[in-house]
This record gives structure tokens, sequence and C-alpha cells, in this order.
């Protein structure tokens, strides 16, 4: 029995350390440092959410390749149930983000991969209702699901679950309307400041907040180091 299901992407991150500050086309610059990590704000989710003692269940897709396998697997090491995980059957692989970190900002690179193509058959609907709250995240790379997220959280709710979004970035930077009828259906909101912002189409973060909490029951927005509203 889980109590929280999740939805959403899965890759890996590969993290390149202490890289000069400017990049210059076509020279080759060194890193002092790599990591190859567990990424995908989904994949982050589910397994934070199972090391802090949540019985969580995962569902996604991912490619016939390495870079998917590993990603699996180390959900699964913490815990996390990966059965409900589906494998795409093209050629299509296993998405990955490069992470270009420096001290005040950093630069993410990422190849969509399977998370592009996973769509509403792909999700086992009975096992997600049987949890007791469902999340999801990256709203706006779920490209062949997105037209069923609104039925998603729709149907979560008239099945008695609580839900949690956290849209991440959009990518086109077009943070269309379509967003706005699925967070009536949403208990808790998860924006960063810049995504509040983008989603009410204000400079402001109070009347971002203000606006996003006309639809969403508890809106939490997220400011990196500085403390969370």
């Amino acid at each position: 029995m889980i109590e929280a299901c999740v939805v959403g992407e899965i890759n890996l991150d590969l993290v390149l350390y202490g890289l000069p500050t400017d990049l210059v086309l076509d020279r080759e610059h060194l890193a002092s440092d790599m990591a190859l990590t567990l990424g995908s704000s989904s994949a982050i989710f589910a397994h934070n959410l199972c090391t802090l003692g949540t019985q969580v269940g995962f569902i996604s897709k991912i490619g016939s390749d390495p870079l998917g396998r590993i990603a699996a697997e180390r959900l699964s090491a913490a815990g996390v149930d990966i059965s409900r995980m589906k494998q795409g059957t093209g050629k299509t692989s296993t998405g990955l983000t490069v992470v270009l970190p420096y001290p005040q900002h950093r630069y993410m690179l990422t190849y969509p991969g399977t998370m592009f193509e996973m769509e509403y058959s792909d999700i086992d609907v009975g096992y997600l209702h049987s949890a007791r709250h469902f999340h999801l995240s990256s709203y706006f790379l779920h490209r062949a699901l997105r037209p069923q997220i609104l039925n998603l959280f729709r149907q979560a709710k008239e099945a008695g679950l609580t839900t949690s979004l956290d849209t991440n970035d959009d990518p086109e930077n077009e943070w269309a309307h379509d967003l706005l009828d699925v967070l009536k259906y949403v208990d808790v909101f998860l924006p960063n400041d810049r995504e509040a912002k983008k989603i009410a189409r204000t400079d402001d973060v109070v009347q971002a907040l203000d606006f996003l909490a006309g639809l969403a029951k508890v809106v939490v927005v997220k400011r990196g180091s500085a403390p969370a509203i």
C-alpha cells in the first residue's frame, strides 16, 4: 500500500563543477569535478519523500538505455515502488540534464527524451488512486500527457486524494492558461519566485501570491536560500 503516488519525468543529472566564469565557443573548458546523480523534479521528490519515511509509488517512462536503468535503480534503492514505471519500445532514450553550477546561478541543458512521450495510457490510474496523495512535477515538459493532466487531478480529487503540483520552468516561456484550470484541483502548489510571477503575469511576488491563492488551496513560493513564503 502506497501513501503517495508521484507521476512525472525521470532522468539523470550530469553536474560539472569548477568551470571558468566565461565559456568561449570552440574552446575546450575543463571542469574540476563532476557528479552523475538522480535528476528531474519528479524523481527527486519521490526519492526524498521516501527517505523521510513515506511509502511512495512512482509512475514514469524510461528508454531502453543504461541511463534509464541507472535512474530507476537509484529510486528503487531508496525504497520507491517503481513497478508501474514503463519502458518505451522505440528509439527515444531516457532524458539527461547537464548542470553547470556557478555561485549565484546555474545553466541547465536538458535533453527531454522519453519525458516528452509519456501519455495517459502509460498511467495505472487504479494504482494512482490507491494512494492518499498525488503529486506531479514538470507540468510543461509532459507534452504528450499535458492534455490529460487536468483529468488526472480532477479524478484524483474525486477519488479522495490530496494533491500537489510543482510546475518547474516552461522552456517555451509561454505559461499557458490551461495550467490555471488544473490549479483549482491542487491542494499544495509549489512554484519558485520566478515561476509564481510568470504564471500570474506580474513582476510583484505579493500580487502573484494573491492571484495564485485564489486558485490552489495552499501556495508555497520557494526562494532558493531565502525563506519560502
